[in-house]
C-alpha cells in the first residue's frame, strides 16, 4: 500500500479538483456512478484501440489513433471529432484538454477546448506518448531512449513542460521502474499529488507505476491499464474516494473495434507493491 495514500482524503480531493478544474456542482451523484461502454456510435472502427482518456466533471474525453469523443458519464455522444494519427493519450485539466500527438517522427503537444476545437499546438523532434498535467507542468512521455520504442527495453525518456506557454522547463528525464517495456508511457495521470503512468509491460511485470513530482518511483501495480487511465476528480469520485477509470478496447471478429468500457477501481483498495 503506498503509505503517501494515507493522507487526508479531504485534502488530497480538494487540491485534485482544484488542479484538474473541477466543479463539483457538475459531476454525476456518486451512487450513480457505474460501469458503461460505448461502440461504434462513438469510435471509429478502423481507429485502432482506445489510446486515452481524460475525465472531466462534466464529461468524459477518449482518444483514438483518428478521432477525439466527448461522452457524458452514462456514455451518451456529446461530440466527436477527427483527430490526426497517431493521437495518443489526453488528460484534463483547467478547462482543456491536452493530447499528445505523435506523427512522422516528432511530437505535437495540442491543446482543445471543452467542444474539442484546436486552439494551440507545440511541436517537439521525437514522438511522444503519455501525457498529464501536475501543478503547472506537463508531464510527456517521449517515448524509450533507445528507437525504436516498439523493442523491449527499460529507460523512458520524460519530458516536463510549462502548462501555458508549452515551453521546455526542465531537462529530460531517464524514468526506468525496474521492468522492460514496449513502446513508451502510454497513459500518464495525477491525482494532484503523485503521478501514475502506464505501460505495456513484458509479461508478468506491473503495468502501472506511481512515482512523484520528481520522478521517484515509489509502488507499481499489475492491473493492466494501458487503452485509457484517468483518476476521477472529486465531482464524479463522490466525498473521500479516489478512484481510476480505465478504458478497455472490445474488437469484432474482424480484429477491428467494436466497443470500449470503462470501469473504475478505488486506489485505497488496490495491492500496491
Amino acid at each position: 500500500m503506498l503509505t503517501t495514500m494515507n493522507c487526508d482524503r479531504r485534502s488530497l480531493l480538494a487540491l485534485a479538483a482544484a488542479l484538474l478544474g473541477c466543479e463539483a456542482v457538475h459531476g454525476p451523484a456518486a451512487e450513480e456512478l457505474r460501469p458503461f461502454a460505448v461502440g461504434l456510435e462513438a469510435l471509429d472502427q478502423n481507429g485502432g484501440h482506445v489510446q486515452g482518456i481524460a475525465a472531466a466533471p462534466d464529461a468524459l474525453y477518449v482518444s483514438q489513433q483518428s478521432r477525439l469523443v466527448k461522452l457524458d458519464w452514462t456514455g451518451r455522444v456529446l461530440k466527436t471529432c477527427v483527430a490526426p494519427v497517431h493521437t495518443g493519450d489526453i488528460f484534463w485539466c483547467n478547462g482543456r484538454l491536452y493530447a499528445a500527438l505523435a506523427r512522422g517522427g516528432k511530437g505535437f503537444i495540442r491543446i482543445y477546448d471543452a467542444e474539442l476545437n484546436l486552439k494551440r499546438e507545440r511541436e517537439v523532434e521525437r514522438g511522444i506518448d503519455g501525457i498529464a498535467v501536475l501543478d503547472g507542468v506537463v508531464y510527456l512521455g517521449m517515448g524509450s531512449k533507445t528507437q525504436p520504442s516498439k523493442n523491449p527495453h527499460r529507460v523512458n525518456i520524460l519530458g516536463r513542460f510549462d502548462a501555458e506557454t508549452l515551453e521546455e522547463i526542465a531537462p529530460r528525464a531517464e524514468f526506468d521502474y525496474g521492468y522492460e517495456t514496449k513502446y513508451g508511457f502510454q497513459n500518464i495521470t495525477t491525482d494532484g499529488k503523485l503521478l501514475y503512468g502506464s505501460f505495456y509491460a513484458v509479461v508478468g511485470a506491473p503495468q502501472i507505476v506511481a512515482f512523484d513530482r520528481d520522478l521517484h518511483v515509489l509502488a507499481t501495480h499489475r492491473l493492466p491499464a494501458n487503452q485509457g487511465l484517468d483518476v476521477l476528480p472529486a465531482a464524479v469520485a463522490g466525498e473521500g474516494r479516489v478512484m481510476f477509470i480505465r478504458g478497455k478496447t472490445h474488437l469484432d471478429g474482424n480484429k477491428k473495434i467494436a466497443s470500449c468500457s470503462f470501469d473504475f477501481f478505488p486506489l485505497d483498495e488496490l495491492e500496491w507493491k
